[in-house]
């Protein structure tokens, strides 16, 4: 998941019955992306929309935690037992002294007393212990665990290497440019759209075996998937940065671990020149891209960008 995912999310947790209209609105993209987007985290099963009813407003002010120590034979039996009762609503095998651990809703006392003495009824039940819940501290969805910053962060579209220096003034730039190259490499439609300019030129210089210019999205995003055809991954080692001279905004000098879908394995030089409007990327060159034996220091292979 990315920041829009994560902002749907966010919005979903506001209003859930938000439209996709309004929902792109607030998100600052389309109500196609937006239906998109929501769709794909339910598809693949990341997020699930639920009615979860308000249990003590609808009478079920009773809320248990139960645990079951039982023989092994009898838990078939214990289990049917809690799957069939409504006011159960979780039961798990658990770890320690006990087998099972669930939690219940229920009217009253009363109701909790017949589930207890079901439970209670079943040959090889060793120890049933309850606890009433006095007062609820804490309640999330999850979410908070999911975007906490202990998790493992989505892997960054670029590195600098040992010993480079990036200026402050151009992280925001070379962040921009690195997003851009991996949607290029994934061929991600969706990103490239998003972190271009409708009228984007892209340029392959020579020696790159595949040189030539594409004017426009449709025709980037068309070499995005020739892109992605012939790279199973494609990671960018920044070496040097700077600012470039117009219409160019910043120059950056890549070393790329390469694999190819055939399997092999090298290191490659690249140097690009980015130019950007509104803070989205309007020209890319690359001005060559060659495996590190056929590098010099200096010379044609190290070219300066076109005046």
């Amino acid at each position: 998941m990315d920041d829009l995912d994560r902002r749907i999310i966010e919005e979903l947790q506001i209003d859930p019955r938000v439209s996709y209209a309004a929902l792109g609105k607030q998100l600052g993209v389309s109500g196609m992306t937006a239906a998109t987007r929501l769709n794909r985290l339910r598809d693949t099963e990341l997020l699930r929309c639920r009615a979860l009813p308000n249990l003590a407003q609808l009478g079920l002010t009773t809320e248990v935690f139960g645990f079951v120590q039982t023989e092994l034979a009898a838990l078939p039996e214990i289990l049917a037992i809690l799957s069939a009762s409504p006011y159960v609503l979780r039961a798990d095998r658990v770890t320690g002294e006990f087998e099972l651990g669930f939690q219940a809703a229920l009217p009253s006392e009363t109701a909790l007393g017949s589930l207890m003495r079901e439970l209670q009824g079943v040959r090889g039940l060793r120890r049933l212990v309850i606890h009433h819940v006095l007062e609820t501290v804490k309640l999330d969805d999850g979410w908070e665990a999911v975007f906490t910053d202990d998790a493992p962060k989505e892997e960054a579209p670029y590195e600098l290497a040992p010993g480079a220096t990036l200026p402050k003034a151009l992280e925001p730039k070379v962040a921009l440019a690195a997003a851009w190259v991996d949607a290029l490499v994934r061929a991600d439609g969706e990103r490239l759209r998003q972190l271009s300019t409708p009228e984007i030129i892209y340029t392959l210089s020579e020696p790159h075996p595949a040189a030539g210019t594409w004017e426009g999205i449709a025709a980037v995003e068309q070499q995005a998937q020739r892109t992605k055809q012939a790279y199973r991954r494609l990671w960018y080692r920044i070496v040097h940065v700077a600012e470039a001279q117009e219409p160019y905004a910043i120059v950056i000098d890549a070393l790329s671990p390469v694999e190819t879908r055939r399997g092999n394995v090298g290191t490659a030089f690249s140097r690009l020149a980015f130019a950007f409007a509104n803070n989205r990327v309007e020209r890319v060159t690359n001005l060559g891209q060659m495996t590190i034996p056929d590098v010099s220091l200096g010379g044609p292979f190290y070219p300066k960008l076109p005046g």
